[in-house]
């Protein structure tokens, strides 16, 4: 009766911790947390989906994609990390198989009469039961470190993707700013030989000279300031390529106007969707994993083996021996005292848990954060720009007018300055509004968990 009694508390023991073993320990009310059925930001003209590829697609950046996706370094690292977690995988799956060894040995000993040597060669088998499920958390654990790596190399394809665009398009930005520049020196430079004559005819005071003088040579330093910038993004662009950053590169290429539709969708698609926010929660699983895999270590191990082996004094004759001696076995180990190290291994596994699922909650609503303000920016350059762009109209107008009014003697020359200069912070904007149109509209689609690299290689 005893004895029975004992065995059926040890198999409810056995249960029960069994039932521990499959238990998660991750705080699932705190990770999943409500989340609001739409953006609060308004993106009512952004409902059209019409297509992001088309209006910004060159050939040449299409190339130049496909060199970035093949010799980014960090890009490549990634690729790399990817196969070493494959290799960490396959070594917690070898866990799960018998272990096969050879091992031969040779003792000689005696004593001042006798001297013997005696060979030995044997067959070793072992196999540890996953009898807690220890295995199989170490195992999960690779396993999702594996689909972590997999996230995180795709989200950086995308994002370089998305880096090259915005590049490309910020040295096609830089190009035309230089070309205003060069226009506007040289107009600076009429102005100043159409002044510089009146005053030798005796139409224009000395002022004036000066005043268009200065104007030509500060142009001209805006000019060349314009130019290394512009060697600066083409060396930037050049470094996502993989190559050397000799601002050799040459783009031909126009700015385009981006339409208004895009594909939005949903708050709770974007957390299916973006592989920045599954390869956290991947990590949080593998983290979560790991937690129960040190919770286990402190449970019992039971190992079975087996070998046959061959004995013999003549080492030349252990291959042709028969093999008759064998044995098998059956063990279990128990940490009995470690002083503590492994309960405090378990809780330093707990907590590190815990800083994950904070880090997790963080990317989650920092990936709303920029997809809310991308939106609102989005909305904002586009009233900014077709505002700008009535602004300039106007301003090349007036330019134009005032110079004319200037040489009848109507105005002063500070006034034609006065308009050169509106119409030059007009032209410029509208430049860099289209511009940043372009980076912002790249930048939403990539945090609403566009797939960039896919959308942009289908287009090929």
């Amino acid at each position: 009766m005893n004895r029975h009694f004992n065995l059926l508390a040890v198999t409810t023991a056995l249960v029960f911790l069994m039932a521990c073993s499959s238990a998660s320990y991750v705080d699932d009310p705190l990770v999943k947390p409500q989340l609001p059925l739409s953006w609060h930001t308004d993106a009512k003209s952004l409902k059209d989906n019409q297509t992001w590829v088309t209006p910004i697609a060159t050939e040449q950046l299409f190339e130049l994609i496909s060199i970035g996706l093949n010799r980014n370094q960090q890009l490549i690292q990634l690729a790399l990390d990817v196969e070493v977690k494959k290799q960490q995988r396959n070594i917690s799956d070898s866990n799960f198989w018998p272990e096969l060894s050879l091992a031969a040995n040779s003792r000689r000993s005696g004593d001042n009469d006798t001297q013997s040597t005696i060979n030995n060669l044997s067959l070793d088998l072992s196999y540890e039961l996953d009898i807690w499920g220890k295995l199989s958390d170490s195992a999960r654990a690779s396993k999702l470190n594996l689909l972590t790596a997999q996230a995180n190399y795709q989200q950086a394809r995308d994002s370089l993707v998305a880096d090259v665009i915005i590049a490309y398009y910020k040295v096609v930005t830089s190009q035309e700013l230089v070309k205003l520049f060069e226009r506007r020196t040289e107009n600076a430079q009429l102005n100043f030989e159409i002044i510089e004559s009146g005053y030798l005819q005796g139409l224009n005071t000395a002022l004036d000279v000066y005043l268009t003088q200065n104007e030509f040579h500060s142009e001209n330093s805006n000019l060349l300031s314009q130019r290394s910038q512009l060697n600066k993004d083409i060396r930037t662009l050049e470094r996502l390529l993989g190559g050397y950053p000799a601002g050799a590169l040459v783009i031909d290429a126009a700015l385009p106007l981006l339409p208004q539709g895009i594909k939005i969708g949903v708050p709770s698609e974007l957390v299916k969707r973006k592989p920045q926010l599954q390869a956290a929660w991947y990590q949080l699983l593998a983290q979560d994993a790991l937690v129960a895999y040190t919770q286990k270590q402190r449970y019992p191990s039971l190992r079975l083996g087996g070998d046959i082996s061959s004995v013999s004094s003549d080492i030349g004759n252990l291959l042709n021996g028969d093999y008759s001696s064998w044995s098998v076995f059956a063990g279990i180990t128990a940490p009995i005292f470690n002083a503590g190290r492994l309960k405090s291994q378990t809780e330093q596994q707990k907590l590190i848990l815990k800083q994950q699922e904070q880090q997790y909650l963080s990317t989650l609503f920092s990936a709303f954060e920029v997809v809310e303000n991308n939106l609102d920016l989005d909305a904002s350059l586009q009233q900014q720009y077709r505002a700008t762009l009535k602004a300039q109209d106007n301003a090349l107008q007036a330019e134009t007018l005032s110079f004319e009014q200037y040489q009848s003697g109507l105005v002063s020359y500070t006034t034609v300055l006065d308009a050169q200069n509106r119409a030059f912070v007009a032209q410029s904007s509208v430049i860099s509004l289209k511009n940043q149109i372009i980076a912002n509209r790249i930048g939403l689609h990539l945090a609403l968990g566009g797939d960039l690299d896919a959308s942009v290689t289908e287009e090929e």
